[in-house]
């Protein structure tokens, strides 16, 4: 980050600290005054704006007034989160502050920590599911470890679903949207006893293809989910006991991305017109949302789960204990249209499955808040078995195919103890306290066989196990001043830990294959929360630095001409490696910046909300970087590896913003009508870490408008609805095709929303 930005950045904290001293006011009983947010950031309930962690919440209304119906569509909520979109699930994950997972080596672990009601995901592709009955989104944003543990170096994305009811009720919605897309959902909840109640949900959406493929008349990239939920809940005098279980499942054929750019460079202009020729009447530009190819890949997704929570009140402390068993699966084929042209390349295909189950139990103590001491103690286990097999096959010689299987898994023990304590200095001064004890026991096994022609699938390897273990104490000090009943500053430092890797990919050779260092981090964050004018308006900042050191990422290794691999780099040797994808300690990655989070009730009808993310993402040290095919082609990779030191984190725009208007029109008659404009916007952005120029997002601005008919009784509501009003073509990912097949030329994602869409939803409760 520059001086003069850092200069500019310390200032508006400065501005924002002033203004908490100089404008917060105390309660009057203002009828506008907003309702207390309740989040659970440090293991216990509280006010979000008594927590000294940089936290969004976002309530059900929120997720309802937006139509915000999967978890991807959290990052149009949260400035300082993003996605890395990948062709399936398993290739995708969340970023916040720029960090997030650069792999999909099966034994890494995710950056970004999902939970749902307190169970941990141990993927980063369980954290995509509809979003089912949710009472709250939780987001906190930078390193959590300390009490969420080493899967949240970047932060955690925590789902909290609804309980159930004292009394009965239930509600039953659908919509239908523009390009075949339908949606429905049931909900029924309310006693079974005085002391037990229960509550199901259900839901489902068919979502039509938007990608056309002129070779088979097809629409791609259409879907089709379904999800349920159970829940029960039983209050005893001192004891409480939630039992829930979830099912989903959903099929895709997600894989098509369109050519996003293919330009003649150094004499090949005969072969890029053959290839025009050949996918005609297909057009590659910025805005093709069209392909013309052969194979069309699919992928089939499962997902189930079944927690047990016990809340135990012992006089004036609470234990829980969360017992969870949790299970993933994806399968399907890879890469259909890698060549993106209607003609079969030498018979090359590829499928894979990933099946991952895991075993959670996690017991604390809670203390009472009152007193000069308050604390959150316990213990942390976790069992986790990942197992994947992936194809390969090529025909070079015809009638004569090769192909290569990889069966390989991943097994991750953990377990921790951990705690975090507040010291009630005075009444306007804490101390807060917090550490982690980890210990990491990491293994795999990893076979690979080869049949047919021995020419493009790696030697066979027999089956081969390894293993490792780590252990880690990370800390966390934290200063609390509580400058008036209306506002806080705190100043926290917080280290980070993400536990070793091995790299396991079809292409790994486990005779060679060392252990990737774990990722630490060291974090700083000055932050400020305010309620102002009698409690109407909430104004949150937060500035922020952070620094990974061993940052695990994915670089390519070209064994011709390759320079002397450093020391920290496991699995590098030029002389033995075939070349290909390796999972490394990268070196140092950096993030800083500035977030703003406001919520505002400017009059009885008029509420705005949003937030803004000023982050400066960068690579601070990477000296031997992957290159992408397109750098390589045009020669700017000579050795097939670059100092990508001082680039910037893929995924991560300089600046990013969200606001959200919302007015109600009161009627004396049967309804109000609340109309909602919600903006999203962006700073260009990076979609790669080799920092290929033509990968590059341009700026993007969205518009979403929506009229809700809200009855008076609030037993129903319809609501009309515009997705991308103005029409605003976007991608969520660029990148460079396989020189052997597009020589030069770059593929790119395409949403769902990437042109204006338009629906109505209609919901009855009772």
């Amino acid at each position: 980050m520059s001086l003069h930005r850092s200069i500019t950045l310390a200032s508006a904290m400065a501005i924002s600290v002033t203004a908490g001293f100089t404008h917060a006011q105390g309660s009057s009983g203002n009828s506008l005054a907003l309702e207390e947010v309740i989040v659970t950031a440090t293991k216990r309930e509280q006010s979000m704006q008594d927590v000294a962690v940089a936290v969004t919440a976002l309530t059900d209304e929120m997720i309802l007034e937006q139509q915000i119906n999967t978890s991807e569509d959290l990052t149009k909520l949260v400035p300082a989160l993003t996605l890395q979109k990948g062709s399936n699930p398993r290739q995708t994950s969340f970023n916040i502050r720029g960090i997030g997972t650069q792999s999909f080596s099966t034994a890494v672990e995710p950056s970004v920590s999902t939970m749902v009601d307190g169970v941990v995901m141990g993927r980063s592709g369980q954290a995509f599911m509809q979003l089912l009955d949710v009472e709250r989104v939780e987001v906190l944003r930078g390193p959590q470890g300390t009490l969420f543990g080493k899967n949240s170096t970047a932060g955690v994305v925590h789902i909290v679903t609804q309980n159930p009811t004292e009394e009965h009720s239930g509600e039953i919605m659908g919509s239908v949207l523009s390009e075949e897309e339908y949606r429905a959902g049931l909900t029924l909840s309310g006693p079974i006893t005085d002391s037990l109640g229960y509550r199901f949900s259900a839901s489902g959406d068919d979502t039509g293809g938007f990608v056309k493929n002129f070779y088979t008349g097809n629409d791609l990239n259409g879907s089709d989910n379904w999800s349920v939920r159970g829940k029960l809940r039983w209050i005893g005098d001192n004891l409480e006991i939630k039992w829930a279980s979830d099912y989903g499942e959903g099929d895709c054929d997600c894989t098509a991305s369109p050519i996003y750019s293919l330009e003649p460079f150094d004499g090949n202009e005969d072969d890029v017109n053959e290839i025009l020729d050949l996918i005609d009447p297909v057009v590659p530009g910025d805005e093709n949302d069209e392909v013309n190819h052969d194979k069309e890949g699919a992928f089939e997704n499962e997902q189930w789960g079944h927690s047990l929570e016990m809340n135990w009140d012992i006089g004036d402390f609470t234990l829980t204990s969360i017992t969870a068993l949790r299970g993933w699966k994806i399968e399907g084929k890879a890469d259909g249209d890698i060549d993106s042209q209607p003609i079969e390349v030498l018979g090359f295909d590829q499928s894979g499955s990933t099946d991952q189950e895991q075993f959670t139990q996690e017991i604390r103590i809670t203390s009472p808040t009152e007193g000069r001491l308050n604390y959150v103690a316990g213990l942390f286990y976790f069992d986790q078995q990942v197992e994947r097999q992936f194809i390969r096959a090529f025909e070079i010689v015809p009638g004569d195919p090769g192909f290569g299987v990889a069966d390989f898994d991943a097994d991750t023990k953990n377990w921790a103890a951990f705690g975090e304590a507040t010291w009630n200095i005075s009444d306007a001064w804490r101390l807060i306290l917090g550490a982690r004890y980890t210990q990491d026991d990491l293994s795999f096994t990893f076979g690979r066989t080869r049949e047919g022609f021995p020419v493009g699938v790696p030697d066979p390897v027999e089956p081969t196990s390894k293993s490792t273990n780590e252990d880690d104490l990370s800390g966390k000090i934290a200063l609390q001043w509580d400058y008036s009943d209306r506002g806080m500053v705190y100043l926290s430092f917080v280290q980070g830990y993400k536990g070793p890797a091995f790299d396991l990919t079809f292409g790994t050779d486990p005779t060679t294959a060392e252990q990737v260092d774990p990722e630490t981090s060291d974090s700083w964050e000055l932050g400020i929360k305010s309620t102002f004018l009698d409690g109407q308006l909430m104004l949150n900042a937060a500035l922020f630095h952070s620094l990974y050191d061993n940052f695990q990422s994915q670089a390519f290794f070209d064994p011709d001409g390759l320079p002397d691999c450093p020391d920290d780099n496991p699995g590098c040797d030029p002389e033995d490696e075939p070349g290909g994808f390796f999972l490394i300690n990268a070196g140092e990655v950096q993030t800083q910046g500035l977030e703003i989070d406001l919520l505002y009730q400017a009059t009885e009808n008029l509420r705005l909300s949003g937030g803004l993310a000023l982050v400066d993402a960068t690579i601070e040290e990477y000296d031997m970087g992957n290159c992408s095919d397109g750098q390589k082609f045009r020669g700017e990779c000579p050795d097939g590896l670059q100092d990508l030191s001082g680039g910037d984190m893929p995924h991560s725009p300089d600046w990013k913003l969200n606001l959200t208007a919302a007015y109600t029109w009161t009627r004396d008659s049967l309804f109000d009508v609340v109309f909602i404009g919600a903006v999203t916007a962006r700073d260009e952005v990076q979609y790669g870490l080799h920092q290929d120029e033509n990968t590059i997002g341009d700026e993007l601005t969205l518009l979403d408008l929506s009229a809700r008919l809200r009855s008076h009784s609030d037993t129903w509501d319809t609501t009309f609805f515009i997705k991308n009003a103005t029409d605003e073509f976007y991608s969520t990912a660029i990148y460079s095709a396989p020189t052997a097949f597009l020589a030069n030329g770059y593929n790119h994602r395409v949403p769902k929303q990437h042109e204006r869409t338009y629906g109505v939803e209609m919901r009855y409760r009772w």
